[in-house]
Parts: C-alpha cells; structure tokens; sequence
C-alpha cells in the first residue's frame, strides 16, 4: 500500500513511522524545507539551534513518553521544579504555590481557598467529564468556580490576549483542560515540575526522521502540493506541480485552512463544516539576552500596558549551556492573520516589546539583547468556542482512503507535541485497519 502525508509536523512524522513499520509504502510532503512544523527549531548562530516556539513536557504526556522510549532517546528527558511568576499592575510577584498564594496581597483569604480548592478540583476531574462544560463559556466557568476577583485579575487577560475577540465564547472544557494537564505536572506541594529534551524538540524531529528514514520512507522538504486527486469518490494521490503522483491513502497533517486549499471542489456537510473552522495565528519575540532576565519560566501578564499573555524564559527550564549563559525570552501574541498588528513591521514590533519588557523588569536595558527574531506562524490556535466537539472533524473524511489530522482533533486539549503524536498514530491505525 502506498500512503501520501502530507505535511512533516509531529503528526505526520509519527503517522509516516507506524504505517512504514507495518509494511506501507510511505512518502512524506512538506513544503518548507526542514521537519517539524512547529515543533521544528532554527540556527541561532553556526552550530546552535534553538526551538521556533516554545515546549515542555508535562508529567501526563503519556503517549509522547511511550514514544521516546520507543525511539531509544528517553535519556535526553529531564525533569526539572519551576517558579511561575505574575506581572500585575506593575508588581512582578512569584506564583502557583501554597506559599506564594498565601502571600499575594492582591486576593482576599476567601478567593484564595476558592483559589485552592478549583484548581485541585480541575487536577482530580475525570478526563471523561469536560463534556458536562463543554456547553458553558469558560467566563462562565470560572467567574462561577473561582469568583469574580480571580477571574478578573488572573483568567480574564489570558482569556482576551490567547483568543482576542472570541474570548467570550471559548469553551470550558477548553480552560479545563489547560489547568488539568498542568495540575497533573504539579508535586505533592503544588510546585510545578515539568521536562524537556537535550537539544529540545528538534531531538524529537530528529529521532523521528531516522526511525523513518531507516524504515525506507521517502521523505521530500520543499514539496508544497497542489491538491489532492479525487476521482469517483476515492482519493487518487496528489497533484505536485500540477503532475498526478498515485497513491492508494492520503493523510493530510496540515492546518485546517491549509487543508481547505488541498480539498478544492470537495462538496458535503463534512467539507462544509471545514470551512467554517477558524484559526488565530501566533508572534512570538525571540531574545537572546547576556543575563537572565527573572528566575521565572513562565511569567503570566495581568496588566492592561502590555500587549502579551505572558512571558517564557526557556533557560530557567532548559539551561542551554552551549550558550555560555546567555538567557532565551520568548513573547508571544495571539491574533488572528488579518489583524493589521499581525503584519508590523519587525521592527516596530520589536520596539513595542523591548518597551514591555521594560515595565516588567525596571533594571532591563536594551544593551542585554545579543540578538532578535520574530517568527510569525498564521494558523496555530483553533478557536474552540462552546460545543465545539460536535463541529470538530473526524480524521476519516467522507472520502474512504483520504484522512486528515488537525490541532481542533485535540479538543479539549491544547495544543502540545503529546497530543500530536496520539492523533498521529490513531491516523495511522485508521489507514491500516482499512487496509
């Protein structure tokens, strides 16, 4: 059997490996010209790489820790106790432990049990269960369970800096989800304990394209397709500049909107639902700075002055040290492709971020910054509003030998290398069972 993926992000990869394992024929599309999608990493000077956006591994990322043992890298994995901070009304205060919530001057006793117990409760809730919110706005959701100064200090930026203008109608179980995972990543005194990869994800990328490469799998970089070939209800393979290649399945990993371009002239309630699916794109700041800049990973934004959600200095969780110390600061904004502050110019951007970073930390000078880039990604959040499981596309189309992967398939979840890797290896069971 020969079997196209189109697309060489984690779930294509992991499809590409289970289906050449099992004996398929397996060819691999991408149109950039590395692996990875957004897993995958840049050169930040000869010899140096670093990841494009931000990752780290949770303590539940079952299936992505089944899947380093199976690659023989599990070595590369360590765990390592972070300090979560939070940026408010222009006070950097530490966060997301007993002790510090008893501290913060900012939440009465009363919303700081509320605090407790809600996020302990989110931790302990079946998986099974987010269907009994899914119907209930996370505003909702929250406002209900944490109280109104809660919500407002800590979930309503992030809420409205994560989804813009569709903040409130994004699904609880979507916020139930994100604190769950986390919550499953915290120790016994609720300090958050989480993992990363000698030479962060791109050894994931790496492992993964040896394992294929080995098992015969034709891997072709800077290959964008056309469109896929359907004739009398099946799928005949992909049009490669404009030529037929003939295949017998094709999997497309690629984001939804991308996917609509490839399924041209696809007519039915299964492709209709497609295009009404919408993505936010992403911006993500990326500094190398001389010196740290806080002791926090993850710094949270609760302060209406700055632009982002929050701010991750990768090097308090991976310490990098062929950078001689140096810190990596990641700032990302959510916003959708059209916005026109998606399309600023490098350098006002820059500008406005340095200004931020500036109220953050009032010590921070713009002589730390070695060197910039600013990456821009235009589908990477689904919008996941309420009652979205019933829209969310199943991987088989209607199509018996054409399948597609998509992050909404994540849902409730959010976006991470462990789901990936689950929903590309159930695309990879599918094709074979029909096999």
């Amino acid at each position: 059997m020969r079997v196209a993926v189109i697309g060489g992000g984690i779930a294509g990869l992991v499809a590409a490996r289970d289906l050449a394992i099992a004996g398929a024929s397996v060819t691999v599309l991408e149109r950039a010209p590395f692996l990875g999608g957004q897993a995958g990493s840049f050169e930040l000077a000869p010899g140096e790489t670093i990841e494009r956006y931000y990752h780290f591994i949770c303590q539940g990322d079952t299936g992505y820790l089944r899947m380093l043992d199976e690659l023989g890298i599990t070595e590369r994995l360590h765990w390592r106790t972070t300090d979560m901070g939070l940026f408010h009304d222009g006070d950097l205060y530490t966060f997301g432990d007993p002790l510090s919530l008893l501290q913060f001057p900012h939440l009465g006793m009363r919303d700081k049990i509320r605090f407790a117990i809600t996020t302990a409760s989110a931790k302990l809730r079946p998986a099974t269960r987010w269907q009994d919110i899914e119907d209930m706005t996370a505003v909702e959701w929250l406002l209900s369970r944490y109280g109104e100064r809660t919500y407002r200090l800590l979930y309503e930026p992030l809420l409205i800096s994560k989804f813009q203008d569709h903040a409130s109608r994004i699904s609880a179980a979507w916020m139930w989800a994100r604190l769950n995972r986390l919550g499953n990543s915290r120790s016994r005194l609720m300090k958050e304990r989480i993992g990363y990869l000698d030479g962060g994800s791109q050894a994931y990328v790496d492992a993964l394209e040896k394992s294929l490469r080995d098992s015969g799998v034709d891997i072709r970089l800077s290959t964008p397709v056309d469109r896929v070939v359907v004739e009398k209800e099946r799928a005949r393979g992909v049009l490669l500049g404009g030529v037929l290649d003939p295949y017998d399945a094709v999997l497309s990993t690629v984001p939804v909107p991308h996917t609509r371009e490839l399924f041209a002239g696809l007519r039915g309630p299964y492709f209709d639902n497609l295009r009404s699916l919408q993505y936010l794109g992403v911006m993500v700041l990326i500094l190398r700075l001389n010196r740290p800049f806080s002791r926090y990973y993850w710094t949270n934004v609760s302060d209406a002055r700055l632009p982002m959600s929050g701010v991750i200095e990768s090097t308090n969780l991976n310490p990098l040290p062929a950078l001689g110390g140096d810190s990596i600061l990641y700032v990302p904004q959510y916003l959708s492709h059209t916005d026109p502050r998606y399309s600023r110019p490098d350098d006002e951007v820059f500008e406005q971020y340095c200004t931020a970073l500036g109220l953050m930390n009032s010590g921070f000078d713009r002589s730390w910054i070695k060197s910039s880039w600013l990456h821009r990604e235009r589908f990477t959040q689904p919008v996941c509003e309420t009652g979205f499981s019933r829209r969310v596309p199943s991987i088989r189309t209607p199509i018996p030998n054409l399948l597609l992967t998509d992050s909404y398939q994540l849902h409730p979840n959010d976006r991470a290398i462990s789901f990936s890797t689950d929903l590309g290896r159930e695309a990879a069971r599918l094709i074979l069972e029909r096999r």
